[in-house]
């Protein structure tokens, strides 16, 4: 019996062609050039301002690199990347699914940062709803920001926590908001941070909902989450000043709920 389960809200394209890796490597924040196609390792494709269109697990072979991504961003990001392609040898295939395996990998390839998971890209497999969650609560337990249309282009990839997995080189060429994202790495201050965040009740939180202090003044927003029996839990931007295991308001609605910040590992 496969253990292979269909990861629906993810989908899959891949740059082909002579130029494949070069091209890549123009585009994305991760050095292109270190990936291999035994795992898949995160990246980021940035618009010129150095804010994130969306983030990205990525594996490369000769002429080759796939990408898997959130399914609703899949074809606006394959469209923009595709207008990119001027004057390169490179095709975009068409976006297909992607698939999960937790135990005995076969033909899945791991994951850099947790090689005891594989993805498939371009495999339907049967849907199966626990192993979806376990999925998918892993991902925010390790730190993973997967950006919603309504999340994409706002924050800079420090902010979401994608130095800390890997997804950013500064030792390689010009990329779109390099220079932004190299200035704040050697010369700035870092204001905000990736943090996980508990709410004692079951909500549906919107992607970029507002949240605030106490005081009602702004202090970052929601990224995404998932519902448990009784509680909801999920990734934010906040700024630095927001403490671990303090409160923070995160709006729902017209309501506000209060939510405990934590750090990402403690959502499992």
């Amino acid at each position: 019996m496969s253990n292979q389960f269909l990861l629906n809200h993810l989908a899959s394209f891949s740059i082909a062609g002579p130029d494949a890796r070069s091209y890549a490597q123009s585009q994305f924040t991760a050095d292109v050039d270190r990936l291999a196609g035994d795992a898949w390792s995160p990246l980021a494709w940035c618009d010129p301002k150095g804010r994130v269109l969306a983030t990205m697990m990525a594996r490369a072979g000769e002429n080759r690199v796939d990408l898997v991504l959130p399914a609703v961003q899949c074809e606006s990001i394959r469209e923009g990347l595709g207008r990119f392609t001027i004057g390169r040898r490179v095709d975009l295939s068409e976006s297909g699914p992607v698939s999960g395996v937790f135990d005995g990998l076969g033909e899945a390839t791991p994951l850099a940062f947790d090689p005891e998971r594989g993805l498939l890209n371009d495999v339907a497999a049967p849907g199966d709803a626990a192993a979806l969650r376990n999925w998918r609560r892993l991902d925010l337990c390790q730190g993973l920001p997967w950006l919603e249309p309504e999340s994409s282009a706002r924050h800079l990839p420090q902010w979401l926590g994608l130095e800390e997995l890997g997804a950013v080189a500064y030792d390689k060429g010009c990329y779109p908001g390099q220079e932004v994202i190299a200035r704040l790495h050697y010369r700035g201050t870092v204001k905000y941070r990736l943090a996980g965040l508990e709410i004692d009740t079951v909500e549906a939180i919107d992607a970029h909902a507002r949240i605030t202090d106490a005081a009602g003044a702004g202090i970052g927003h929601w990224l995404g989450g998932m519902a448990l029996e009784s509680s909801t839990i999920g990734l934010a931007v906040l700024a630095t000043r927001a403490e671990s295991d303090g409160a923070v308001l995160v709006a729902c609605g017209e309501r506000a709920h209060s939510a405990r910040v934590t750090a990402p590992e403690t959502l499992c």
